[in-house]
């Protein structure tokens, strides 16, 4: 879901997300498309027991935009910089996603 300039994205693995600020994943490794255009992720942040990484847009949303979201796994191994639970496993990369905006009128 989006509101504004913050794309959140919710798991619901059995396992906790590892929330380590030093092993997440770059935001290069995020691709959000609004309305077809790109707009570039600037911090990326995860929350471990809630299950969710935060995507900071830097331009916000507005209502009634379309917005896609893509991952990409940097690598085909497990890796420090990618989405993890916290048992190390990656997430897999997913291609583009819609997103439901909640950004208010």
């Amino acid at each position: 879901q989006v509101t504004g300039n913050q794309l959140v994205l919710s798991f619901s693995d059995t396992g906790n997300l590892d929330a380590d600020a030093g092993r997440k994943p770059e935001s290069g490794a995020f691709t959000v498309l609004v309305n077809g255009v790109a707009n570039a992720v600037t911090i990326v942040t995860i929350d471990g027991q809630a299950k969710t990484v935060t995507l900071k847009l830097s331009t916000a949303v507005t209502s009634g935009q379309t917005v896609t979201v893509a991952y990409a796994d940097p690598t085909t191994g497990n890796d420090a910089n990618a989405i993890q639970d916290i048992a190390g496993n990656d997430v897999a990369s997913f291609a583009a996603t819609a997103v439901t905006n909640n950004t208010p009128a």
